[in-house]
């Protein structure tokens, strides 16, 4: 690579920025000074349990109790993305037998990638230990599968073995890192919550606006590589994992419910979720990689039937 490249390369600028950029370089935050007890935990307008019939008669403890269990899912499903979906697919695009870009460069912002993500499961288990010790909720847990997106994974990798199933894995890692920001950033700019909450969610936020153009510039790498039918596999696991991000976890609702008191079910939260539009979804960073890999009209009508969130 010439020194002109060189420098106009986009993993060379991340690299070269990360000590500056990221927050497991930054000082550790004062979570429990940027706790206000008065404040809630959760946006209500994020939490469907509220809008079920009932809740107008929920009290306000219940009612607190609920946003406060709603910001302990919210931690488990970020820290399950990470742990399940992200850092595996780091870890793979580190070893031989994948063929992806593995210059220098590569492997360093791989390694300070997967420093970042440990962090960031660091930074949800810390603000959720707060949570639940300031609210008395130590026995809420959310384990990794009840997740849409970590079910979804293994659905779509059934039966599949060697670079099939690493495929999907990297696949679904694409999915998950060009859009969670999207998911982030809710809570990073709800003004009325938690500011511990709010704070922590955007440095997370930050970093992974780095991140997409890792993934994109190495999957795009890995794409370029692989033959006509693995390329075909890519794009259908890509859209699995489009469709598994955007879908509603229902389960969890209904514990997160149970600690105000309010009993729901799956099914009256299946009939509320079919009743609304999906949230929207920034598909800004996957779009620039499927441009410039010439795979958008082929993703194009399936993104339509499962919307990109």
């Amino acid at each position: 690579m010439s020194e002109p490249d060189y420098e106009r390369d986009l993993l060379v600028q991340l690299t070269r920025r990360w000590g500056r950029r990221v927050a497991v370089k930054k000082n550790e935050l004062d979570l429990d000074g940027h706790f206000d007890v008065t404040r809630p935990d959760f946006p209500e307008h994020l939490v469907p349990v509220l809008n079920l019939p009932g809740a107008e008669r929920l009290d306000r403890d219940a009612r607190e109790r609920i946003l406060s269990a709603a910001w302990i899912a919210y931690n488990a499903k970020t820290a399950a993305i990470e742990d399940e979906i992200i850092l595996p697919a780091c870890r793979l695009m580190l070893l031989d037998r994948i063929p992806v870009r593995r210059d220098d460069v590569a492997v360093e912002a791989l390694h300070q990638t997967i420093i970042d993500e440990h962090y960031h499961i660091l930074m949800c288990h810390n603000a959720v230990g707060v949570t639940r010790r300031r609210r008395d909720l130590g026995d809420v847990r959310f384990a990794p599968d009840v997740w849409s997106v970590v079910r979804g994974r293994a659905a779509t990798r059934s039966g599949l073995s060697g670079i099939d199933r690493d495929i999907v894995d990297i696949a679904f890692s694409l999915a998950a890192e060009t859009t969670i920001s999207g998911f982030l950033s809710a809570l990073s700019t709800a003004a009325d919550i938690q500011p511990m909450n709010r704070i922590t969610t955007d440095l997370h936020r930050r970093d992974e606006s780095g991140h997409a153009v890792v993934f994109r510039e190495l999957c795009g790498s890995l794409y370029r590589s692989l033959d006509d039918g693995q390329q075909r596999m890519f794009r259908e696991a890509l859209v699995h994992g489009l469709a598994a991000f955007r879908s509603a976890d229902l389960d969890p609702w209904v514990t997160v419910a149970a600690q105000g008191g309010f009993a729901v079910g799956v099914d009256q939260l299946r009939e509320w979720a079919a009743s609304r539009p999906v949230p929207p979804r920034d598909t800004g960073p996957l779009q620039l990689l499927l441009d410039d890999l010439g795979i958008s009209r082929d993703l194009a009508e399936s993104l339509r039937v499962h919307p990109a969130g």
